[in-house]
Formats: structure tokens, C-alpha cells, sequence
């Protein structure tokens, strides 16, 4: 073997073993770990926070629509002559205190209650469909995150061992064994890596700045590393994926809760028709004169509302109650639609991402391996030339490359899966991802 092949080799082997260790430069970084970020996140989103208050107002109002209206309580002075404004000159002078009471017709009450208790439901479960996105925005953030910093350390992992081959084809291109072409192509796949890893580390403060964005943390707090991922499986069939979605997505619960809603509406302006009742009593104060003691008055009477205008006023309430009843109930199918929709394009990605990650990790990776291993040692007897040797650790980056992306993809599919059915779909597998 000539002293250049030995010189390659020995760095070679360095290059290799650096490989084994790279990336724990970032060991001392903070660990990200998904659930407590989750729960961070539920605690602390602004969003979720105004959502939760609109929630409470929203819970006030039940009882207040449910109520009468405030008593009214008066006072006149009566027949006063206004030649002598005396109390005493006339009999039917009097001073007068009177109190009233509205009366809504019956049913009113109940259903204005009713009303407002829909709407408080229905933005109960808008705010339960807030907190399921805000996770699923944890995690997707979380997964773009995990996978790019797998990719960096590929990235840096195969660039120092590039640096080891522009060494390697200037070792022998200076003592006559290799060709230029060799350290250029080097050089230039070396600069490639470079340009990647810019655009991951650009990716992930992106990626950075929409998790710190989420948790409400200043803008320039650095992200962490993320924990290791364990592979989750998806545990149920379509058809019951569908059918979980439908029964257990917020955003349908509310909707439902909306059409209600607006049937109370309806029932409540067709009792519009009806008028309500005002009951009033009365007591007059009357002075005695100089000659006569006078007794005082009480008074009781009761007056009901005409609804005169009903074709401009309760037809017209009518009308348009009916009409959002229609077009709340077309929105809960087009909803219906789409959530259905969703689980299958869903469920598809998980099994198109499930199948790839397995064929990566159990077919392409290790024969990649075996390639790069089987060109090490050919390069060594100068059996293999170093542009087939630098060909096969690309292919094997690449490949790695590829698995971490996917499973970043999977584990997003699986959040957005989560989100749309509103519950848990997908039981975890012992142990990282490998």
C-alpha cells in the first residue's frame, strides 16, 4: 500500500469515528420534552386564555335572561291645583306611589333562559376545540422541530467527514495517485452540506420562534432540543376513526349546540305573538283640609302589550330564526363532510409514513451500511475509487435524512388525526426511534 493510501486510510478512520460522536455538542442544550410543553401550553396560551374568559361571560348569562325585569316604582302628585299648588283646596289632590311588574308571557322566560345556555355551550366546546389545536400545534411544531435537528446533526456528522475526504483526494492528488476532479467534487458537495445546514438552522429558529409564539415566551428564547421520539401506531380502523370523530369533535358538539340554539330562537319569537302582562298597584296620600279628614286611595290595575306591527316585527323574527336554523344545520354537514373527509386523507398519510419509515429503517438504511461498508474496505486495497466511496456515505445520509423527516411527518399526521377525532388514536411504541 503507498504512503498515500495509508495517509487516507488513517484519516479516513478518523472521519468514521468522528461520525460515532457527533452531535454531542448540543448535549448541554435544554431538553424539550412533549407533554410538559403541552401542558405549558394549556396553562399559559393567550389564546386558550380568551377563549376560557368569553367561556365564563358566556355562562353569566343563563341566569339573567331567565329573570324578570326590574319592578318599576313611581310616584306623582295628582291633581294639585295650580292657581294655589295646595295640598288641602282639593279633595282629589293627592300625592301617589306605585310599583309595576312585567310579566313576560308564559314560556318567555324559559326559553330566552334556554337561548342563552346554547350559546354558552356551544362556546364551551369551541374553547375545548381551542385547547385540542393549540396541542396539535405543540406537536406539530415539536415533531418539525425533532426532525431538524436530527437532520442538523446528519448534516454536521457528514460534513466533518467531508472535510476528511477533500484531506483524503489532496493527499493523493499532491503525490500523483488520485485526480483533481476528486477534491473538487469533495469541495463541492462540501459546500452543499453547508448551504443545507443554513437552511436548517433558518428552519429551526422559525420552527423556535412559533413554539415560543404558542407558550407565550419572549420571541429570542432558545428552542432546546428536543426529547427522543417514540414511534406511536395507529390503534384504530378507519370506520371507527369516522365514527369517533363524529361523535366526539368540539366542533360538531357546537355546532349541534348551535342548531338548538337557534330552534329556541324560533320558539321564542313565535311567542312574540303573545303579549305579556304589567301588573301595578297603587296608594294615594291625600291631606285633610280644615274642615274634612280625607281617606287615601288605593288603586290595582294590569295592561298587556298589542303586537299591532307583528308582519314588520314578530313574522319578520320568524322568518329569520327559521333561516338560521338552515343554515346552521347545512354548516354542521359541511362540517360532518369534512371531518370524514380528513380522518381518511389523514389515516392514509399515517400509513403511507408507517410504511416508509419501516422500509427505511429495516430495508434502505442498513443496506446503505453495508454499501458504505463494503466501499471502506475496497478503498482500502484500492479496489474502490473515492468518488464511489463519497457516492455511497452520501446515499447513506441521505437516507437517514429521509427517516427523520418521515417520522417528524408521521407523528404530525398522527396530531392532526387526534385533533380532527378529538381523542387519543395512536398507541406508543417501547423505546426512540432508531
Amino acid at each position: 500500500m503507498t504512503m498515500a493510501s495509508k495517509v487516507g486510510v488513517i484519516i479516513l478512520a478518523v472521519g468514521i469515528a468522528a461520525v460515532g460522536v457527533g452531535g454531542a455538542t448540543t448535549a448541554a442544550e435544554e431538553t424539550l420534552r412533549l407533554q410538559p410543553l403541552i401542558q405549558e401550553a394549556l396553562a399559559v396560551n393567550p389564546e386558550i386564555r380568551a377563549d376560557g374568559k368569553r367561556w365564563e361571560a358566556a355562562k353569566e348569562r343563563p341566569p339573567q335572561e331567565g329573570s324578570l325585569d326590574d319592578p318599576m316604582l313611581s310616584f306623582e302628585i295628582e291633581n294639585l291645583p295650580t292657581h294655589s299648588f295646595s295640598f288641602t283646596q282639593d279633595d282629589m289632590t293627592m300625592k301617589k306611589f306605585g310599583i309595576s311588574q312585567t310579566f313576560p308571557f308564559f314560556g318567555k322566560r324559559d326559553l330566552r333562559s334556554e337561548v342563552a345556555q346554547r350559546e354558552a355551550n356551544a362556546i364551551g366546546l369551541a374553547y375545548q376545540d381551542k385547547r385540542n389545536e393549540i396541542v396539535r400545534r405543540v406537536k406539530e411544531v415539536f415533531y418539525e422541530l425533532y426532525a431538524i435537528e436530527r437532520s442538523l446533526e446528519i448534516v454536521e456528522k457528514n460534513r466533518e467527514l467531508l472535510k476528511q475526504f477533500v484531506k483524503i483526494a489532496e493527499t493523493k492528488y499532491s503525490v500523483g495517485r488520485g485526480i483533481q476532479q476528486d477534491v473538487l467534487k469533495a469541495q463541492v458537495e462540501l459546500s452543499k452540506l453547508l448551504d443545507e445546514q443554513i437552511r436548517l438552522e433558518q428552519s429551526r429558529q422559525a420552527a423556535g420562534a412559533r413554539l415560543n409564539a404558542i407558550l407565550n415566551r419572549p420571541p429570542q428564547t432558545p428552542p432546546g432540543r428536543t426529547e427522543e421520539v417514540s414511534k406511536a401506531e395507529l390503534a384504530m380502523e378507519l370506520k371507527e376513526l369516522q365514527t369517533r370523530a363524529l361523535e366526539n369533535r368540539p366542533l360538531l358538539k357546537g355546532l349541534q349546540e348551535e342548531i338548538e340554539r337557534s330552534k329556541a330562537a324560533n320558539a321564542l319569537a313565535r311567542k312574540r305573538y303573545f303579549p305579556d302582562l304589567t301588573m301595578s298597584l297603587g296608594y294615594g296620600f291625600r291631606e285633610d283640609s280644615a274642615i274634612a279628614r280625607r281617606s287615601d286611595f288605593f288603586s290595582a290595575g294590569f295592561s298587556i302589550n298589542i303586537p299591532l306591527y307583528f308582519r314588520t316585527k314578530q313574522d319578520r323574527r320568524v322568518a329569520e330564526t327559521s333561516a338560521l336554523i338552515n343554515s346552521v344545520r347545512e354548516q354542521y354537514q359541511a362540517a360532518r363532510n369534512e371531518v370524514v373527509s380528513m380522518v381518511k386523507e389523514l389515516v392514509a398519510d399515517v400509513e403511507k409514513g408507517g410504511k416508509l419509515i419501516d422500509l427505511l429503517e429495516t430495508g434502505l438504511i442498513p443496506q446503505a451500511r453495508l454499501s458504505l461498508d463494503s466501499a471502506v474496505a475496497g478503498y482500502q486495497v484500492g479496489k474502490v475509487d473515492f468518488l464511489t466511496l463519497l457516492d455511497n456515505r452520501l446515499t447513506l445520509f441521505n437516507f437517514e435524512k429521509e427517516f427523520y423527516r418521515t417520522t417528524g411527518e408521521y407523528q404530525i399526521s398522527l396530531a392532526r388525526l387526534e385533533w380532527v377525532v378529538g381523542a387519543p388514536v395512536g398507541s406508543p411504541i417501547e423505546g426512540p426511534v432508531q
